[in-house]
């Protein structure tokens, strides 16, 4: 543990052999799915979103996974900034000075999203005067001029970017047969991508401070009050509601409300709701409120009060994911079978 005043509470040491031994020299671009992991770039005071898709096909954005997980968990105050150099194809250096990911993208739901939304339009541009033929409403057969060796965009190779192709090429033709508008063809892709989104659990402290206690506050007290930390809970938590209101807004707009699954307790106390608190009581304690949130009702967050509350008539949270499981199973299944073919 950091002891010298001025630096963050851990030197992070055992964390980052940790990482390192597990991953070694593993690239982002080798991950078994596609991954968005974002953080945040103090020199150029920019979120960085390390993403696999981007990774395939630019050099200096495919990093060692170890170098993108420690910098991600470089929580401030807490563990130390993450600095590494890439190269590019022409071995040009690019710099990375790296925090936490969470101040950035607290709830990260919206920044996956994102990086499909800008997958599927860089897709849609490859696609637009290509006659692609679909195998049983399947994945595309592409021909080699289509498809880039020196990348994984192929049906063979990343059955997950043939399928979103396929996607698109389906839904281009379902709007030309039923004179749909772009718009509303775009929109039938999206009801095809299912979201599971689990928070880490909010500290209770609703109704905890007033606008009399805020104008008590010098600087300190802003940044660290009785235990907890105002201005960081301000900022974290009102990100993280408004991405999960976007994210409501947005899947409710599409009329599939039940793709977007929320997971998310706001009743965390003590122990529990601190961030380093790893004795092994309070990992129990962890467990069994977790447990406890299976069995609880599927909740989504008001837009109007910022308040979880459970849908009418919906199934338990063990329930949602058990059928949620279903149907990516059930994917999977269909897209081994297609591929075979």
């Amino acid at each position: 543990m950091k002891t010298v005043r001025g630096g963050p509470k851990y030197d992070g040491e055992f964390l980052h052999e940790k990482i390192k031994s597990l991953l070694q020299d593993t690239k982002l671009a080798d991950t078994l799915s596609h991954v968005v992991i974002p953080a945040l770039d103090v020199n150029r005071l920019q979120p960085i979103l390390f993403n696999s898709f981007e990774a395939e096909r630019e050099a200096h954005k495919n990093p060692r996974l170890a170098d993108v997980c420690i910098a991600t968990s470089a929580a401030p105050t807490y563990l130390p900034a993450h600095c590494f150099t890439t190269k590019g194809a022409g071995g040009e250096p690019h710099t990375f000075e790296l925090i936490d990911g969470g101040v950035a993208a607290n709830n990260p739901t919206m920044a996956a999203m994102s990086l499909l939304t800008m997958e599927m339009i860089r897709l849609r541009r490859q696609l637009e005067d290509t006659d692609l033929q679909l195998v049983n409403g399947g994945l595309p057969t592409m021909t080699k001029a289509e498809t880039n060796p020196t990348t994984k965009s192929s049906a063979e190779n990343d059955p997950t970017t043939a399928t979103m192709a396929a996607l698109i090429a389906m839904e281009k033709e379902k709007g030309k047969l039923a004179h749909m508008s772009k718009q509303d063809a775009e929109a039938g892709v999206y009801r095809n991508i299912l979201v599971l989104s689990v928070g880490t659990g909010i500290a209770k402290q609703s109704h905890k401070y007033t606008a009399a206690d805020c104008n008590r506050w010098n600087l300190i007290n802003w940044i660290t009050n009785d235990g907890f930390t105002p201005l960081i809970d301000f900022f974290s938590n009102a990100s993280a509601d408004m991405v999960d209101i976007h994210a409501e807004m947005l899947f409710e707009l599409l009329e599939c409300e039940q793709n977007y699954l929320r997971i998310q307790t706001e009743t965390l106390e003590g122990d529990t709701s601190s961030v380093d608190c790893t004795t092994e009581k309070n990992m129990a304690d962890l467990i069994k409120i977790g447990n406890g949130l299976l069995k609880e009702k599927v909740a989504r967050v008001n837009k109007f009060t910022g308040v979880y509350e459970p849908v009418p008539g919906a199934s338990t949270n063990e329930q949602a994911l058990k059928e949620l499981a279903g149907k990516l199973s059930e994917e999977r299944r269909i897209r081994q079978t297609t591929a075979r073919k």
